[in-house]
């Protein structure tokens, strides 16, 4: 499994911040938030991450490297990042989505049990979710016994959109090769064939699982801690809800980040298997 990080946006609702700097690199407790996902895939026990980048790429590559920890880094160049959408930079990587993917964007901010709860995940794929609550806004998920039934994007809620059973996604998706090869790549080229570079990526998901082409179950964070930083007010919020945690969280040992990858291949086997009969 390998992991995908996209970072290639301008963060233009955190400015100042992000005049000199790309988003994923602003600080929080003086380090990069971009860090913290590095150290929690190093500690998972992934070895492979891509990351797409865009505006102010040099400086994420010169901070990251080729190589972080024990994960190998790859990187991606979104080159009209001014004007695409991050449909464009998973696009952009698809000669890269040839495994099983953690899809990640470069502004989260999360507690590593998270991280864990979805590498124990048996579910080919999974959608990283939480209560929809106010001031959330976004693409939500509607869900029927852990599965998605709808994504819907925030241009498709209309002004009496019912948020009572709507689950707010957090922006962490893991792929399965097969659907990645099968399903969702095939979607990102209809789109970006069609000139529509300027939508989100879940639109493609949304796609697929109204049709019934895409099954993707949903994982709650539960108590786990998880925010997306685009302002500076939320981040100012995110440096008060995880004071000391990035100094306490435990790492996942090594065999148990084995025993997660084992679990996945072996579901995606008998998908594989399953198809092919």
């Amino acid at each position: 499994m390998k992991a995908v990080i996209l970072a290639a946006g301008q963060g233009s609702r955190l400015r100042p911040l992000t005049d000199r700097l790309p988003k994923c690199l602003v600080p929080m407790y003086r380090r990069p938030m971009i860090e913290y996902q590095m150290e929690y895939l190093d500690r998972a026990g992934f070895r492979e991450c891509v990351i797409v980048v865009g505006y102010l790429g040099d400086m994420i590559r010169r901070r990251i490297g080729s190589r972080f920890g024990r994960i190998n880094v790859k990187y991606v160049t979104n080159e009209i990042y001014d004007r695409t959408n991050n449909i464009y930079s998973l696009w952009l990587a698809r000669s890269e989505l040839n495994d099983d993917v953690l899809l990640l964007e470069g502004d989260l901010v999360y507690e590593y049990g998270l991280l864990q709860d979805v590498l124990r995940s048996r579910s080919l794929n999974v959608a990283v979710v939480d209560h929809f609550r106010p001031p959330m806004n976004g693409t939500v998920i509607l869900e029927q016994d852990g599965v998605s039934t709808a994504m819907v994007l925030k241009s498709q809620q209309p002004p009496d959109f019912d948020f009572r059973r709507a689950l707010k996604t957090v922006n962490i998706y893991a792929l399965s090769r097969d659907s990645l090869s099968t399903a969702i790549v095939p979607e990102l080229d209809s789109y970006v064939s069609r000139g529509l570079t300027g939508e989100y990526y879940e639109a493609v998901m949304s796609d697929l699982i109204g049709r019934g082409e895409l099954q993707m179950a949903v994982h709650l964070t539960g108590s786990r801690m998880w925010t997306e930083i685009d302002t500076e007010d939320e981040l100012r919020e995110a440096e008060q809800q995880f004071a000391g945690l990035f100094r306490t969280s435990p790492a996942m040992p090594r065999a148990a980040a084995a025993r997660a990858t084992a679990r996945r291949n072996a579901a995606s086997a008998e998908a594989r298997q399953a198809r092919d009969r």
